[in-house]
């Protein structure tokens, strides 16, 4: 089974039956954080939303290109990520 690792609300997808382990926020230096999950290849998809908040936003920025550097596909909508999941 694989898992999937979730930060911040990403835990409310766990009443759609999606199980979440959750992942740190990137300030935290744990070595669970949500780059650091990435960077270990302990990940092989990223679905990334984009958020109006300007904080957060850095963070995705920060999601996305560390996914672009470890060759990690991602995704910023839900709306895609589920039509590819129906194919």
């Amino acid at each position: 089974m694989e898992k999937q690792y979730g930060k911040d609300k990403t835990y409310l997808f766990e009443a759609e039956g999606l199980h979440v382990h959750r992942a740190s926020k990137i300030e935290t230096e744990d070595g669970k954080n949500v780059l650091d999950i990435i960077r270990n290849g302990r990940v092989n998809f990223v679905i990334n939303t984009v958020s109006n908040k300007k904080n957060i936003s850095a963070d995705g920025f920060l999601i996305r290109r560390v996914s672009a550097e470890n060759n990690i596909s991602y995704m910023t909508s839900l709306d895609t990520a589920n039509a590819l999941a129906k194919v």
